[in-house]
């Protein structure tokens, strides 16, 4: 086989993969976290393009301390893995919350630590659009969104 033809069938599924794939990235630094414990996730956008999510600022998290609850604004659609099956969990106040649209620039991060009373295998999905849209409407969201999952980490 010639060379270049080589590269070519090594470099197309490449490029196209690229072309298509994920702008974010949900980073969550351990593989393993007790119950309670503040879990450090963080959606990190190392694109050169602009991407826009909702942010539930009534969300809170359990806290450790008299207090009971703490806010934590979450972009996240947290799951658990039971019965075979991945299930969303009810996290956080039902109404009296707010929805917004963040817009996290290309190279940026943002960190939305977290507590879980849940036990089990957990992951988190963000719903995202590629675009800066702060004007976006989170109770009524565009189509286009993309999905991300982070890695499956524990919770004991």
């Amino acid at each position: 086989m010639d060379l270049s033809l080589s590269i070519l069938l090594w470099a197309v599924p490449l490029l196209l993969s690229g072309a298509h794939g994920t702008v974010a990235q949900i980073t969550v630094p351990a593989r393993q976290f007790k119950m309670l414990e503040s879990i450090p996730a963080k959606i990190e956008n190392p694109s050169s393009k602009p991407i826009t999510f909702c942010v539930e600022f009534g969300q809170t998290s359990p806290s450790p301390d008299e207090n009971g609850i703490e806010s934590t604004p979450s972009p996240f659609e947290v799951q658990a893995y039971s019965s075979g099956k991945w299930h969303t969990l009810l996290i956080g106040p039902d109404v009296g919350s707010s929805r917004r649209a963040l817009v996290l620039e290309a190279g940026e991060s943002a960190d939305f630590p977290f507590r879980l009373r849940e036990k089990g295998q957990i992951r988190l999905i963000l719903w995202y659009w590629v675009g800066a849209m702060s004007d976006l409407d989170c109770r009524h969201p565009p189509k286009g969104e993309k999905g991300l999952k982070s890695k499956v980490f524990g919770v004991e």
